[in-house]
């Protein structure tokens, strides 16, 4: 099958300092690539790669490349293999319409995600949260104001994950212009190594079923991830986002400043040797998705838990994520630590589609609700 996402990080600096960052410039250093650096890497790529594959630009910092980096490495890969599509992960904090809108606009078609917590406890810029929230606002409004609309992600504990409400009538308040929205749980790795379970699986679970009540009530014209990628899943659609991308091992790669490998940068995150498929400058890709690994990756498809195989749920969400598992110390094979969180949303949406709660969420998606409850035999009982 290919390919479909790499994670490419051309650098781990970065202009912030977040307190928790998960893929801090100390973890597999923190050099940029040249553009001639870029070519040999998409040389050694893209034969593996799918037609629509996309290219993720993550970092660190992926801006502090500079705009002539993305055009230049942009031309070069149109020329090879017309149909692949740029995104990017940013903190937006250098986002001028001068130098940024053309290039967001074009090349990447306004995909670029970013990230902001409402605590504003942890995200420094030069030392201070309170100067990072401002400019983040000024440059959130600049992005609104040139027509794009950024998925903004939140990452959150058991003492913080009330506020992700504040996120959701934020975009809300917008209107047409609502930006889209992702809660994350907060992991302990990087700079959070060590810490543990963060957000317990049912307070994360209760809070999902409260946004997911207010999404299908008043279905707005923006998505709140993961209840987007769950609901597609629940209705036959195919979900675009991991973990619910069927089979990542092997589809999906990973790819560090220094060249190193992983499945993807979740697992680069990590920071653990066994996990690397090895390094790109020195090994084709089939050698890479050859390595110990990688094919451990690959036996994910297969190696879950056999409660999770005989499970409700199971069509949906495939045993969760890897690395969750692996995080939480229950190996590649081992139950996602979220499997309750999944539950309780999984139960819900279901129940919703059944009793018609959901139907204007199904319309938005361009199904017919009385189609999708008779192919996915969520028929109430007469």
């Amino acid at each position: 099958m290919g390919i479909g996402t790499a994670i490419l990080k051309p650098t781990k600096f970065c202009n912030a300092d977040c307190l928790y960052c998960s893929a801090p410039p100390e973890v597999n250093g923190a050099p940029k690539w040249s553009i001639d650096e870029f070519k040999a890497l998409f040389d050694k790529l893209h034969p593996y790669l799918t037609p629509h594959a996309v290219l993720l630009w993550h970092g660190g910092e992926p801006t502090l490349m500079g705009p002539d980096f993305f055009w230049k490495a942009w031309d070069y890969v149109q020329d090879i293999k017309p149909g692949i599509r740029f995104s990017m992960q940013s903190n937006i904090l250098s986002y001028d319409s001068r130098r940024w809108r053309d290039l967001l606009a074009g090349p990447f078609a306004g995909s670029i995600s970013t990230s902001f917590d409402p605590d504003e406890q942890y995200r420094e810029y030069r030392g201070s949260t309170a100067r990072y929230t401002q400019i983040f606002n000024k440059r959130l409004d600049a992005m609104l104001a040139d027509g794009f609309r950024p998925k903004i992600i939140g990452t959150y504990t058991e003492h913080t994950i009330g506020l992700a409400m504040t996120m959701y009538d934020r975009a809300l308040a917008l209107g047409d212009s609502g930006f889209d929205i992702r809660i994350n749980y907060r992991y302990p790795a990087g700079r959070d190594q060590g810490n543990g379970e963060m957000l317990l699986p049912r307070t994360y679970g209760k809070f999902l079923l409260e946004i997911y009540n207010r999404w299908i009530a008043e279905t707005p014209n923006f998505v709140v991830t993961p209840l987007d990628e769950m609901f597609k899943k629940a209705v036959g659609l195919e979900a675009m986002r991991c973990p619910w991308t069927r089979h990542c091992g092997g589809h999906f790669l990973g790819i560090e400043p220094n060249f190193d490998v992983y499945n993807c940068s979740e697992f680069a995150d990590l920071g653990e040797e066994e996990y690397s498929f090895g390094n790109i400058r020195e090994m084709t890709v089939p050698q890479l998705l050859a390595s110990r690994a990688a094919r451990s990756a690959i036996r994910r498809r297969v190696d879950v838990p056999s409660d999770c195989k005989s499970c409700r749920h199971f069509n949906e969400c495939e045993g969760g994520c890897m690395r969750d598992a692996v995080l939480y110390g229950k190996g590649l094979g081992g139950k996602f630590h979220y499997c309750q969180s999944w539950m309780m949303v999984f139960d819900r949406i279901k129940e919703s589609i059944r009793t018609g709660e959901a139907d204007g969420a199904i319309r938005m998606y361009g199904l017919d609700p009385d189609a999708v409850r008779t192919s996915s035999g969520l028929r109430s009982a007469a």
